[in-house]
């Protein structure tokens, strides 16, 4: 018998908050903070997803030259939020002049996704890869949920080894292999988010 697999439709936090390209950056930074997240996925009138916006393409943002941000996958979106947020961008909000200036001037449009049915053992590589702490779940173009470090650990450690689920010798050894990398890389993770959160 197959063990079971955790796969992103398991794991995803189903409710998430998105923008459209026409949102203006005020208004996105009101949704930030209302609901403390540090980005959120950008998509369209038919609801595909087309990008993504965070709180690093708001700081960055040069609004006298109205400069787009960059390509790079190294935004506040894909990491952990933390207690600054608030202050942070209500400082941003007093000394920065945003004007009409809309999430599309801002936002990446390059974005790092998985679909509902990749098992844990490829979302930890793609997070471990890419060096980031969550991933944008889709269903063909439409966004349908998002799964963080935190819940590719939560789902590890609920993962027993005992469990009437796993019940021959061979499906156990299947499963601690794959644990077993998924875990090292799960690790890898903790430490960079450890080290980002020793640095502020």
């Amino acid at each position: 018998m197959a063990t079971y697999k955790f796969v992103a439709r398991d794991l995803m936090t189903e409710k998430v908050v998105c923008v459209t390209p026409e949102t203006s950056i005020h208004d996105l930074i009101k949704l930030l903070v209302k609901n403390q997240i540090t980005g959120a996925p950008v998509v369209d009138r038919e609801g595909a997803l087309v990008g993504v916006v965070s709180k690093t393409d708001v700081v960055e943002y040069d609004g006298k030259t109205r400069k787009k941000a960059g390509e790079s996958t190294n935004k506040s979106f894909y990491h952990e939020t933390n207690g600054k947020l608030k202050k942070e961008l209500d400082k941003l909000l007093k000394t920065k002049t945003f004007g009409k200036a809309l999430v599309k001037d801002i936002m990446t449009t390059r974005v790092i996704t998985a679909q509902t049915d990749d098992s844990i053992d490829r979302l930890a590589k793609i997070m471990h890869d890419k060096k980031i702490h969550r991933v944008v779940i889709r269903e063909g173009e439409q966004v349908v949920g998002v799964v963080s470090t935190l819940d590719i650990l939560h789902a590890v450690s609920t993962m027993g080894y005992g469990s009437s689920a796993f019940v021959t010798e061979e499906a156990i050894l299947d499963l601690q292999e794959r644990l077993e990398a998924a875990e090292k890389s799960i690790q890898s993770l903790r430490d960079i988010l450890d080290t980002i959160h020793g640095e502020k």
